[in-house]
């Protein structure tokens, strides 16, 4: 990948990986990714929007859910926490030499993937490239890592480890997005606001 080309990279070169097997206390203990957003799931949100790219679900099958270039696989132990579900996302690609990790519960992150490859092949030292929303935090759950980064790391055992440590000692850039990209539904306020953003999509 280099310059302009990035978002066009071949499929071989890139995978995202979207871990969507966890459950949320703060919903109930219900599937946040199942969510309807005017008419489509949170993952559907999401997928719709990852269109294009190799991508890789961690997770139980959702129906129909899916489409062409989606592929299901899930983390070993189920539930072992997103850093093993990108574990088994780069299992299922091991060729990738960039994983772009998507948390399910983003319905609007899509569009950022492009970004995000896009500043990995504008600074060829950083290892990672982040999304931050206006707060500033960078996100490991939107975010593309070099795999000749992370690899080792993802190779071992990672299960109920945090994802943060994915991003330790690595060089990073920074990409800054709108909030409605690093939205994460994670509790019944996150919901309302995501619905509202999906109304407001729908009427555009």
């Amino acid at each position: 990948m280099s310059g302009t080309a990035a978002h066009r990279a071949a499929p071989g070169d890139v995978v995202v990986v979207v871990p969507a097997g966890g459950t949320s206390r703060r919903m109930g203990g219900t599937d946040k990714t199942a969510l309807d957003l005017a008419g489509r799931t949170v993952l559907e949100h999401l997928l719709d929007g990852l269109t294009g790219w190799p991508v890789v679900v961690v997770g139980p099958p959702r129906g129909r859910v899916g489409g062409p270039g989606v592929r299901w696989v899930r983390e070993d132990p189920p539930g072992g926490g997103p850093l093993a579900a990108l574990a088994a996302g780069l299992r299922a690609a091991p060729d990738a030499a960039v994983l772009v990790a998507v948390a399910g519960d983003q319905p609007f992150a899509g569009p950022v993937v492009p970004l995000l490859l896009q500043a990995l092949a504008d600074d060829p030292d950083a290892d990672v490239a982040a999304a931050a929303g206006s707060d500033g935090r960078a996100q490991p759950l939107l975010s593309a890592y070099r795999t000749r980064a992370v690899g080792a790391l993802l190779r071992q055992d990672v299960t109920s480890r945090p994802v943060r440590l994915l991003a330790e000692g690595l060089r990073r850039t920074v990409v800054r997005v709108d909030d409605d990209a690093v939205l994460d539904v994670d509790d019944p306020a996150d919901a309302a606001r995501a619905l509202a953003v999906a109304y407001r999509r729908a009427g555009a």
